[in-house]
C-alpha cells in the first residue's frame, strides 16, 4: 500500500511506519509508538477517499494520502501527534471488536495517565476523549488469528489541518452531534497538559507493549 488515489507524492519510509504499512506480513507480536514528523493524510482500505478527504488540497498542497491496514476513519498524521500500533495474536475467546477495543483503549488511557494526563475516558466505539472532545482515535482489524490496534494522540498538533484536509466523515458517532473538526476535536496541550509529544510516545510503547503474547 502507497499514496495512491491519484496522489504524486509517495510517502517516506517515516510515513509507512506511521500507518503500519508492513504490518499485514511481519509476526506477530509487535508493538511501535513514534511522533510524527512529517503531514500525510491516513484513512482506512474500507472508505471511499473521494468522500473523506479534499484530494484535490492534497495534490495541491503534495500532502501524501496513505492506505493503513486497519479500518475506521481518515486522519490526519503530522508534527505534535503521537502514534502507535500493537500487533498480537487474537485471543480465541474474544471474537468482537469491542473487547480489542476496551482492552487496547485502557492501555492507552494508562499510557497517558503516567504523563500526567487526567480526565480521560472512551466515547462511541472507540474515541478517547475529555469530556466531549476527541484528542485520540483508534482503529483495529481482526484476520487470521490476530488483531491490529492503531491509534493516534493529539498532543500539540495545528488542528486547523483537519479542517483543511478532512470532509465531514461519512459515518460518525451520536456524541459529535454534527460538530466540526474544531469544535469536536482538541489537543493535549490545548487542554493544559504540558507533556511533549516524544513523551506521550515513549508512554505509549510502554503501555501497548506490556501484556503481549511471548
Amino acid at each position: 500500500m502507497s499514496a495512491s488515489f491519484g496522489q504524486d507524492v509517495p510517502p517516506s519510509r517515516h510515513l509507512a511506519s506511521v500507518a503500519g504499512l508492513d504490518l499485514l506480513s511481519v509476526p506477530p507480536p509487535a508493538v511501535r509508538a513514534e511522533a510524527v514528523r512529517e503531514l500525510a493524510v491516513v484513512l482506512s482500505r474500507g472508505r471511499d477517499p473521494d468522500r473523506e478527504v479534499y484530494l484535490e488540497r492534497c495534490r495541491r498542497d503534495r500532502v501524501p494520502v496513505l492506505v493503513r491496514p486497519s479500518g475506521g476513519g481518515a486522519v490526519v498524521v503530522a508534527p505534535g501527534i503521537a502514534v502507535a500500533s500493537v500487533l498480537d495474536y487474537a485471543d480465541p475467546g474474544k471474537r468482537f471488536p469491542q473487547t480489542y477495543f476496551r482492552h487496547f483503549c485502557a492501555r492507552v488511557i494508562e499510557g497517558l495517565a503516567s504523563c500526567g494526563v487526567a480526565g480521560m475516558g472512551v466515547r462511541g466505539t472507540s474515541d478517547l476523549c475529555l469530556a466531549e472532545r476527541k484528542i485520540a482515535g483508534s482503529s483495529l482489524r481482526l484476520w487470521q488469528g490476530r488483531v491490529l490496534f492503531q491509534v493516534a494522540v493529539l498532543v500539540e498538533a495545528d488542528l486547523g489541518l483537519l479542517e483543511r484536509y478532512l470532509r465531514m466523515p461519512s459515518r460518525e458517532p451520536p456524541y459529535r452531534r454534527g460538530r466540526s473538526h474544531r469544535d469536536f476535536v482538541t489537543s493535549l496541550r490545548s487542554e493544559g497538559f504540558g507533556v511533549g509529544t516524544e513523551d506521550v510516545a515513549a508512554a505509549l510503547l510502554s503501555a501497548l507493549g506490556a501484556g503481549l503474547s511471548p
